[in-house]
């Protein structure tokens, strides 16, 4: 009665090892790529904030200086 087939050729453990280690190198560039994407987008929201800053400071009449010396006012009467 027949017990199916042999592996003809069956990978090495020297060559599993070298799969292993480029599915690793393959997991560390895709690593970097998601941080520099992540980088960018905290860049670009970083930038989007600043904006809306100073649209609100804008839109309150006063100039950042005045704000500035307001906030500070406020942090000194906190403490």
């Amino acid at each position: 009665m027949p017990r199916g087939r042999k592996a003809v050729n069956p990978k090495t453990t020297e060559m599993q090892i070298s799969e292993i280690d480029a599915e690793i190198e393959h997991y560390k560039q895709k690593i970097a790529e998601a941080k520099e994407r992540k980088r960018v987008l905290l860049e670009r929201k970083e930038k989007e904030d600043l904006t809306a800053l100073y649209e609100a400071v804008k839109a309150s009449g006063k100039t950042p200086e005045e704000l500035l010396k307001t906030l500070q006012q406020q942090t000194a009467k906190a403490v």
